[in-house]
């Protein structure tokens, strides 16, 4: 019982390198300041299995969280809100825009804008989509091939 054994070659097509975004360094710092918000958690998070991450607001008549005592976690607050300048932006810097046909891309902006591929695009046109980005120098953020 011969057992052959057969060479198989796995062919990477090589990415291209990753876009940046054309953003002022006003807008670069803002965005880095972004990133320095609390962690939100629910109240008694860490006592109780069944709690969800999900923030919820607490409610209680007694409640040390609602009442901003400095041991308990930060509580949402309009003062943790982001920049209106970056606001909705990809932490890279980009607008992001979504897109379904290739002729969408005809739209989108290759400095300011990257892309993410709808999720129900198929593969065939989800490799040809992101094959005409890569032509236009558009950056893909859920390339996922």
């Amino acid at each position: 019982m011969g057992e052959e054994e057969e060479d198989v070659k796995i062919v990477e097509t090589p990415r291209p390198p990753k876009i940046k975004a054309q953003v002022d360094e006003e807008t670069r710092q803002l965005i880095q300041e972004r990133k320095k918000k609390p962690r939100f958690v629910r109240q008694q998070l860490w006592q109780f299995k069944r709690l969800d991450d999900k923030w919820r607001r607490p409610r209680g008549r007694h409640s040390k969280q609602r009442r901003h005592k400095r041991y308990r976690t930060p509580v949402v607050r309009i003062g943790y809100g982001s920049p209106k300048k970056v606001r909705g932006l990809h932490p890279s810097g980009f607008v992001e825009k979504r897109i379904h046909r290739i002729e969408d891309l005809e739209t989108v902006d290759a400095g300011t804008c990257a892309i993410r591929i709808a999720r129900t695009v198929g593969k065939k046109k989800r490799m040809a989509i992101i094959e005409r980005a890569d032509e236009m120098g558009i950056r893909v953020l859920n390339r996922r091939i």
